[in-house]
C-alpha cells in the first residue's frame, strides 16, 4: 500500500474480491470475479491489516450464507425430478439428514455430541476408595523360583 493511500481505503479489486467471497465462500471464485490471482488475495492478507480485518468479516458472512443453505436443505428440502422410462413424471422433495445432524450438533453439542464422559465418585461426590486383594495361585507357595 502506498503512503498516499489511506489504510481505511480499499481498491475496487479488493472490494470486488471481498463481496464475491462473502457470496461464494470460495477464494478461487472470488479471485475470478475480482479478476485477480489467488496469490494476490494472500498477499493482501499479509500486507494490509484493514483488508485482513474485512476478510474476516466476509468469512462470517460466507459462513452465515452456507448455514442458511444447510438449514434450507435439511429442514425445507429440495425438489428433485422423478423419471419413469426416461420421462419426467413428477417431483419428490428430499431432505438432508446428514446436514440436520451437523446442525443439531452445532446448535446443541451437549445433547447431540458423539462422545460422553462418565465420572465415578464416592459418597457425596467424594473420592472413590479402591481395595485390591492379591491371591496366591493355587498349588504354589507364592514364591517365584
Amino acid at each position: 500500500m502506498s503512503k498516499a493511500e489511506s489504510p481505511r481505503k480499499l481498491t475496487p479489486k479488493k472490494r470486488a474480491f471481498l463481496a464475491a467471497y462473502a457470496k461464494t465462500a470460495q477464494v478461487t471464485a472470488a479471485a475470478e470475479a475480482a479478476k485477480v490471482e489467488r496469490a494476490t488475495h494472500y498477499k493482501w492478507l499479509k500486507e494490509d491489516p484493514y483488508y485482513a480485518e474485512l476478510f474476516e468479516q466476509a468469512k462470517i458472512e460466507a459462513a452465515e450464507m452456507l448455514e442458511a443453505e444447510a438449514v434450507r436443505r435439511a429442514n425445507i428440502g429440495v425438489d428433485e425430478p422423478v423419471f419413469y422410462q426416461g420421462v419426467e413424471c413428477g417431483r419428490i422433495r428430499k431432505y438432508s439428514d446428514t446436514l440436520m445432524i451437523f446442525l443439531l450438533k452445532g446448535m446443541n453439542p451437549r445433547k447431540f455430541r458423539d462422545n460422553a464422559t462418565i465420572e465415578h465418585t464416592g459418597p457425596g461426590g467424594g473420592p472413590v476408595s479402591v481395595e485390591v486383594n492379591f491371591v496366591k495361585p493355587a498349588g504354589g507357595d507364592g514364591e517365584e523360583s
